[in-house]
């Protein structure tokens, strides 16, 4: 787990049968960290590296890793190559294989306008690729206050992000089946539309199957889908903030909704585990792990699959 307070960043942990995590060791301080509206540090895990990705207000991603074998934390390497054009802080990170990494945020380079841009590190997360545009939407902008989602394996890379095009927020996917070389063009999830003309600052998340099949959450109005990338979407629930993890051939969800967090795993019912918002989730084994804030508190709630 990964969250920032101030300026520092912090990493937990949780092994075995223990129901609570580590005491928190500082990471890095970024000077004017973001860290509000799911903006905070990111995290991804691979067999050998843990890549924490934050952003600064100034506009510029940093990654820090450690190398697992080791225990220790490289410093922060900037991400974007062209600096200060992450303004709105929005950005992910995901681990493939080894020191394979994927990382995709909002981007404002060359027309002050956002769009999706992404790196690739080889060595753990100590080095970044030459920065690609992966999608640009041709009404200038992609939706300018939601989160993006990245999940990636072996070659595949899936970045999910909503649009904002003809005048309606809807959520988008784009792949990358050569290792984030290139992309494919980003395809439209779900048969129905939002038009808006607002932010709904709600992003959702894509994770993969155990076959690597991307599988989708997302919120429309008020309501929260999954979706399969070129099949119908599917409702779940009422609220916001929705995300996912990966658990067998179906994504397990949390949200919120009234103040409280939900969680939904398959065709189970929804399972309340406190109050807060914005919750974040990870599976192990069997056992789900829901972080979420209350009250400018990281709370935590476990639950059995």
């Amino acid at each position: 787990m990964t969250f920032g307070q101030d300026s520092t960043l912090y990493y937990a942990t949780s092994s075995g049968r223990k129901a609570t995590f580590s005491p928190p060791v500082m990471v890095a301080v970024l000077p004017n960290l973001v860290a509000s509206a799911k903006r905070g540090p990111q995290i991804a895990v691979t067999d050998q590296f843990v890549v924490v990705s934050a952003v600064n207000k100034a506009g510029d991603i940093f990654a820090y890793s450690l190398d697992r074998k080791s225990g220790r934390w490289s410093s922060g390497i900037r991400i974007n190559d062209v600096p200060q054009i992450a303004k709105e802080g929005f950005q992910a990170v995901a681990g493939a294989s080894k020191g394979l990494f994927h990382a995709a945020w909002l981007d404002l380079r060359g027309d002050k306008k956002n769009k999706i841009v992404g790196a690739t590190s080889r060595d753990g997360g100590r080095s970044w690729s030459t920065n690609q545009v992966i999608y640009r939407s041709p009404d200038g902008t992609v939706c300018e206050c939601c989160k993006v989602s990245i999940a990636a394996t072996k070659n595949d890379v899936y970045v999910q992000f909503r649009n904002w095009l003809d005048g309606s927020r809807n959520l988008y996917l784009a792949h990358s089946a050569d290792g984030g070389k290139t992309y494919q063009p980003a395809q439209k999830l779900g048969t129905g539309t939002w038009k808006l003309n607002a932010c709904p600052m709600d992003g959702g998340a894509v994770v993969l199957s155990k076959t690597g099949q991307p599988l989708t959450a997302w919120r429309r109005e008020n309501t929260l889908y999954t979706c399969v990338p070129g099949e119908t979407e599917q409702p779940v629930s009422t609220g916001r903030n929705v995300t996912a993890a990966a658990n067998s051939d179906k994504p397990l969800l949390a949200w919120d909704e009234g103040g409280t967090v939900w969680i939904k795993s398959g065709s189970q019912s929804p399972v309340s585990v406190g109050k807060g918002q914005m919750p974040s989730l990870a599976v192990a084994g069997k056992t789900a792990w829901c972080v979420w804030e209350l009250d400018g508190q990281v709370m935590v709630g476990r639950v059995g699959l």
